[in-house]
């Protein structure tokens, strides 16, 4: 049986582009993103639905918006910017996440069945992180002449649910108090 062919025209073809220069940053939107060292910006290239599920947020985070949203690939694509020592608290996906380092360098932090594990990424190297395995990453480095580093993450799912680990959630709770405790 073949597989369906469709003809689109140029403009319906067109709503598929997204060039980098046009991305919008999106620097809220997830627990984490309050803390300094997790500051960072999302740029959404192919997004998904948000997570239904009370208390699960989107892994791009519920206030990125995708510059490419009306197809329902199976995965989401962003960009992810950060200075150095910054990125994301130790985190969960109920979906296979990926990572290319784009430029700079960066460490993706498992949780392992001995500890804590790392690998380094530079620019074109690939990592695959299991369902279910809580992760987090950082940028070590950024790229030549950049104030940030460069990742370019793919989760899987099109409405995937992310979870903070119960140690990323008392980190942030100890900040906000701190934060309420100056004000």
């Amino acid at each position: 049986m073949p597989l369906p062919v469709v003809h689109l025209d140029h403009e319906d073809m067109l709503k598929g582009l997204a060039r980098f220069t046009d991305l919008e940053r999106c620097s809220s939107g997830l627990p984490d993103m309050v803390l300094p060292e997790g500051k960072r910006a999302f740029l959404n290239v192919l997004g998904f639905d948000q997570p239904t599920a009370e208390g699960y947020t989107s892994p791009f985070g519920d206030e990125a918006r995708a510059a490419v949203n009306h197809l329902r690939a199976g995965f989401g694509v962003s960009y992810i910017e950060c200075e150095v020592g910054r990125g994301v608290l130790m985190h969960n996906h109920e979906t296979v996440e990926t990572f290319i380092g784009m430029k700079g360098r960066w460490r993706v932090e498992w949780e392992g069945a001995n500890g804590n594990q790392s690998v380094d990424l530079g620019p074109l190297d690939f990592f695959a992180c299991p369902v279910g395995v809580p992760r987090r990453f950082e940028c070590l480095e950024a790229g030549p002449g950049e104030r940030v580093g460069l990742l370019l993450g793919i989760v899987e799912g099109n409405a995937p649910a992310a979870e903070f680990s119960p140690s990323a959630w008392k980190r942030i709770e100890e900040y906000q108090a701190s934060q309420a405790r100056a004000s």
